[in-house]
């Protein structure tokens, strides 16, 4: 559920491209937020970059937590 200070975005986007998606990403070790949030990192903006760079690195990776 989406907190004030973390509110939830949607993608639109063919199913073909969003499973695609899902796909590079499960590949690569991530999630599609992960994987969005590292294509964000492309557009050569130095602060967005730290700032997802700060958020990745706090993220659980995916799947069940271990104890």
């Amino acid at each position: 559920m989406a907190t004030p200070n973390r509110p939830r975005v949607q993608l639109d986007m063919p199913i073909p491209i969003r499973n695609r998606a899902k796909a590079v990403a499960y590949s690569r070790g991530t999630t599609l937020l992960g994987l969005v949030l590292l294509a964000l990192t492309k557009v050569d903006d130095k602060e967005l970059t730290a700032l997802i760079e700060k958020e990745l690195s706090s993220k659980q990776s995916p799947g069940r937590p271990q104890k």
